[in-house]
């Protein structure tokens, strides 16, 4: 059960500005609004959550009772649970279209997310490449 000494704080734009920045962690973004469709224009709010032991943090019971409170608490639909550095956060975005808080989230897949995948598992980036996109048929195939 989460404990008490557990604070959620949301921080203000000039918190939130330098960590949106960092490449590692807006690799995954806002794509999608699941209300209205709209892909664009999100605005982004995170919110630190301190007092958690890092060995809970993928709690799924955990997530469960934050994601809870988020949701009575500020009326969020859609959350994603972050860990950057040592700190651990809760990062969620409004479509600026209808003000909907659902919305879906895809990791930004660039040349050097591509470089960072070839480098650990010691496959050539072309090799990642027809991978990723083998993958993406399948996904798109699957869907139709």
């Amino acid at each position: 059960m989460v404990q008490k000494n557990i604070s959620i704080i949301e921080l203000d734009e000039i918190e939130t500005k330098p960590i949106l920045k960092d490449r590692n962690f807006y690799r995954l973004k806002p794509v999608a609004c699941t209300k209205c469709g709209n892909k664009i224009d999100f605005e982004r709010r995170l919110f630190q959550i301190k007092g958690l032991p890092k060995s809970k943090r993928s709690d799924d019971e955990i997530q469960y009772v934050l994601r809870y409170h988020f949701k009575q608490t500020y009326s969020i639909d859609y959350i994603f649970f972050k860990s950057h550095g040592r700190k651990f956060f809760a990062d969620t975005a409004i479509c600026s279209n209808c003000q909907s808080t659902a919305i879906t989230y895809d990791i930004d897949i660039d040349s050097d997310f591509i470089s960072m995948l070839a480098k650990t598992t010691g496959e050539p980036e072309s090799q990642i490449k027809k991978d990723l996109n083998a993958i993406s048929n399948k996904l798109k195939k699957d869907r139709a």
